[in-house]
This record gives C-alpha cells, structure tokens and sequence, in this order.
C-alpha cells in the first residue's frame, strides 16, 4: 500500500494528479489532497504518507516553506511546478525528484516508480539531508555557490562543483573523483550529471568523460587531457578540434 499526499492550492490541479495517479500507477494506494499548506502539515501526522507531491508556488506557504516547517522527515517528496529554471537548478543539485506542470505521464510514472523501488528494496531514508542541502541552495544569491547532492549507500556527500574533478560513466552508474582524491561512485547517468553541471564550467569530453575546465593543465597535440591530479582523459574525435580551440583561448 502507498499513501500518497498531493499539495496544491489549485484544487483542479490537486483532482487531476490523483486520476492520474490512480489511472497510470497500479497496485494498492490511497490518495489525499490538501488545498491548504497548513492543513497538509498535520496529514503528515495523522494521514503518514510515505509520498508527498508537492506544489512549489503556493501562497503564504510555499513548498520548500512546507519542507522546513516538517516535523517529520520519513516520507519522499516529489515537487511539482512551472517552468522554473532557478527552483529547478536547486532540486536537481539536490538529488530530489519533480516534475513539470502540465505533468507528463511517463514522467509521473518515472518519478512515482523510483519511490516504489526505493520502498520494496528497503532502501528508503531520510531526505532530511537532501531537502537542507535544497533550502540551503535555494538561499544563494548564485548558483554557483549551490551544493551538489551526492545520494550514495554510504550516505548523503555534499561537495561544491569546483571539487570534482571528473565524472566517468559506468553503465548506469557515475564515478567522482575529486581534487582531494576521494571517489564516489552515484547510481545516476553521466548524462544526468552533464546536464545539471553544464552551467558550472564543465565538459563532455568523451562519452565515457565528464571533465571540470578548472582542474586541466595540459591538452597535447593528440587531444588528451592532463589533469591536475594526474590523470589523463582522451577526447573523442568529433570534439577534439573544439577542445583544442578551447584551450588555446585561456
């Protein structure tokens, strides 16, 4: 049995997430909206849902108000906005889930199927860290000052993106490695990572490389990298010419 609490002030956006809910996500679940944020804080008490989808653009209480003001830290949440590039930067650097309004069905199921897995595999925790990782982010003036959420089975790693010094794809796995010579290794895509890192000074060097301009020393004539940790990355063909022409110009 899931129990789902959906927040949102539009009661008719609150009534369309739950027939899509109950139409797309099979097996037993129960469902409860709240219209009103206040209201939604007590659910959590009484109603104990182990999923909140919850609306971001609320009036007097928004949704990462909502998160701060919460008791109780043993439920996943899953925000749900519009088109909100600053809102969106900070939850995807926070390793939490949301999704787009108007919602896309293999989304919601995506999204909803990851709390599923989390559940069954006994691998649910606390997103206590995550969400003051978010708040924290949400408070920056820049995002270049946000804090990256690394969820990993030893626990939650905070680390600022001028520390990681390269990304390497491993299947559907990530490894880290970062300038003060830890790795990590993140069940995330690379491709997931370059598109949350691509405004902070990193590039896609090789299908297999994600690599932090700020951590290169060297590009030899054969378009291999030297890191500053002494590592050396090959650059694909149809990037090296750009790679090269980077280089040159710093």
């Amino acid at each position: 049995m899931i129990k789902i609490l959906i927040v949102d002030d539009e009661q008719s956006a609150g009534r369309i997430l739950k027939v899509l809910l109950e139409k797309h996500i099979p097996g037993d679940k129960q469902i409860e909206i709240s219209n009103k944020p206040t209201e939604a804080l007590s659910l959590l008490e009484t109603f104990k849902p182990s999923l909140v989808m919850l609306d971001i653009e609320m009036p007097g209480m928004n949704g990462f108000d909502f998160m701060n003001q919460a008791s109780e830290w043993d439920f996943d949440v899953i925000f749900t906005t519009a088109y909100d590039k600053y809102a969106i930067k900070a939850i995807r650097f926070s390793a939490l889930d949301y999704l787009l309004k108007p919602i896309d069905i293999v989304d919601l199921k995506n999204a909803v199927n990851r709390h599923i897995v989390k559940m069954q595999t006994a691998t649910a925790s606390s997103q206590q860290p995550l969400v003051d990782n978010l708040i924290y982010n949400l408070r920056q003036k820049s995002q270049e000052h946000f804090k990256l959420a690394l969820s990993t089975n030893e626990g939650v790693f905070l680390y600022n993106p001028q520390d990681i010094v390269l990304l390497e794809a491993s299947s559907n796995y990530t490894k880290f490695f970062f300038a003060n010579q830890k790795t990590l290794i993140v069940s995330k895509t690379l491709k997931e990572y370059e598109d949350i890192l691509l405004d902070h000074q990193f590039l896609r060097v090789h299908k297999s490389y994600l690599v932090n301009k700020g951590h290169v020393i060297k590009v030899d004539r054969e378009g291999v990298l030297e890191l500053n940790n002494k590592m050396h990355i090959p650059v694909s063909r149809r990037r090296k010419a750009e790679i090269l022409q980077w280089f040159n110009q710093i």
